[in-house]
């Protein structure tokens, strides 16, 4: 790809302890003909060699060192802040686990430029391995409960899953996202500290009158670390689940609903699967951070 026409555009990408993957993003990102000089990565707190590596192999990439770790969430707006400090128009958020393709970056651009009202736009992502199989190929919302449909997920490539088209949701792993839409939202809603964050986000950028797009002509492959079942994750997973019913639902009633089928969920997750229990994790650990994102004060969510 020749170099990006832009100085006005930069990407950011948050991360905690993974400097081997980190490196080998950067590396597809300079191969994919980005300035150096625009790319921002925010590490939160590692314990691995992340800060000395990147200093080593890319010094002149902005390397924002946190003291604490503050979740993808709030390393994310601390870059985006960055990023518009600098006068970006466009942000490109990346997974620190990601791989992208040599031209990824020509058609994302390309559409970004038709119409002022898309605000997101979202390639086409595949497993890291195999590396033919989609992970993200857009998505639309479940009416109910906000989860995702017709992602296509698994699926091999197909007319069905690779054309252009408006779409509800679009994954932190790889969006690239208008200046207008960060200013207008505040970014992501740090209070969720890891996922679900993007569905708050996208139902925002939607009901501010943004569209959200997905791109299949451009490829990113994703090596995709949230599958991981265990406390924390059950934890983190069911907490901003219930965040997420708090902050969207339509009224009382629905409320009610959503809430009543997080807690069905996990337990039918545990009865399913006896050795992992619970959505995401043991029950036990599911159950808390429903209920801690159930009971926390409205006025931090």
């Amino acid at each position: 790809m020749n170099d990006t026409p832009s100085s006005n555009l930069w990407v950011v990408i948050p991360t905690y302890n993974r400097c081997e993957d980190l490196l080998s993003c950067l590396d597809s990102i300079v191969n994919a003909g980005l300035c150096k000089k625009n790319i921002i990565v925010v590490d939160n707190h590692s314990q691995d060699d992340t800060i000395k590596q990147v200093y080593k192999k890319y010094s002149k990439i902005n390397l924002i060192a946190l003291a604490d770790n503050k979740g993808a969430t709030g390393a994310s707006n601390i870059g985006f802040d960055f990023a518009l400090g600098k006068n970006a128009e466009w942000v490109l958020r990346l997974d620190s686990d990601t791989v992208v393709a040599e031209n990824f970056l020509t058609p994302l651009l390309d559409k970004a430029l038709q119409d002022p009202k898309i605000g997101v736009i979202a390639p086409k992502i595949y497993y890291f391995e195999p590396s033919d199989e989609i992970w993200y190929a857009g998505a639309d919302s479940h009416r109910f409960h906000f989860g995702t449909i017709h992602d296509h997920r698994g699926e091999k490539d197909t007319p069905k899953n690779s054309y252009t088209r408006e779409i509800d949701y679009a994954w932190g792993a790889a969006m690239l996202i208008r200046n207008e839409v960060l200013e207008q939202t505040g970014g992501f809603d740090d209070n969720f500290f890891i996922y679900y964050e993007e569905v708050d986000f996208c139902l925002k950028v939607r009901d501010l009158g943004f569209k959200l797009v997905f791109v299949p002509e451009s490829h990113i492959w994703h090596k995709v670390g949230s599958t991981a079942r265990n406390n924390w994750t059950a934890y983190h997973w069911n907490r901003s689940k219930m965040l997420l019913y708090r902050k969207h639902a339509r009224n009382v009633i629905h409320l009610a609903f959503l809430v009543c089928y997080a807690f069905s969920y996990a337990l039918w997750s545990a009865s399913g699967n006896k050795k992992s229990g619970g959505n995401r994790g043991p029950l036990k650990n599911a159950f808390k951070g429903l209920i801690q994102g159930l009971t926390e004060n409205l006025s931090k969510v």
